[in-house]
């Protein structure tokens, strides 16, 4: 029991450290937060010991910011079935830059990256049915915490056109733009149609691009 409880007092404060400044370490704190009731204490220590090597050698991450023109842009990422209990880890990296030139093309260049503003990095409550899913999903999760940032850049004076929200999986874009027809998806949770129909009303606007230009694919691995 103490030794839990010790290893939960790392976990939250290293967590902070990694919300303020250092994002990276956010998958490692959160594998081994789902893993306390698990895991060996054996098991678990060896990953602390990791953790706790990789900040050693890190000691002074950086976050930089760019002047823009404060206009939201989302990045959403999942991995399937790669946490216990057959859960899938989900992220999103929330960043401002200039405002899109709608509709974005996979092909189209990417706007000027800055700084995150947030990572969102968690495992996904519910058991996804398919990868599909799980980045539909995560997708919801993200879109809900875009909201909160849109009105709080509004209040500032920021005016918000549709927040741009990348995904790297084909299937999810086609279902939520409606150019993909849906079968055996149809079990998919109903609240991530709340995702679709932010998007038909101008909220977001959902496209497509290869993994390797996604910022959120790193946080979905540990």
């Amino acid at each position: 029991k103490e030794q839990k409880k010790s290893l939960q007092r790392i976990i939250g404060y290293y967590l902070y450290y990694g919300r303020a400044i250092d994002n990276t370490i956010l998958p490692s704190l959160g594998s081994i937060s789902t893993s306390l009731n698990t895991s060996t204490w054996k098991e678990l220590s060896s990953r602390v010991k990791w953790l706790l090597d990789y900040i050693a050698t890190h000691p002074e991450p950086k976050i930089e910011y760019q002047a823009s023109n404060m206009h939201l842009w989302v990045h959403t990422d999942a991995s399937y079935l790669n946490e216990s209990k057959a859960r899938s880890r989900g992220a999103g990296y929330f960043f401002l830059s200039n405002k899109p030139n709608l509709p974005i093309r996979p092909d189209d260049p990417p706007p000027p990256t800055n700084g995150p503003i947030d990572v969102n990095c968690k495992v996904i409550d519910a058991v996804m049915s398919s990868a599909q899913e799980s980045e539909t999903g995560m997708g919801f999760i993200n879109a809900k915490s875009a909201v909160e940032k849109r009105l709080t850049l509004e209040f500032l004076g920021h005016k918000q056109g549709p927040t741009p929200i990348q995904f790297d999986n084909k299937a999810a874009v086609g279902i939520l733009t409606d150019q993909m027809t849906q079968r055996r998806s149809k079990a998919m949770d109903m609240r991530f149609y709340w995702l679709k129909d932010r998007a038909a009303q101008g909220q977001f606007h959902i496209h497509w691009k290869r993994g390797m230009t996604n910022l959120a694919d790193y946080h979905t691995k540990h």
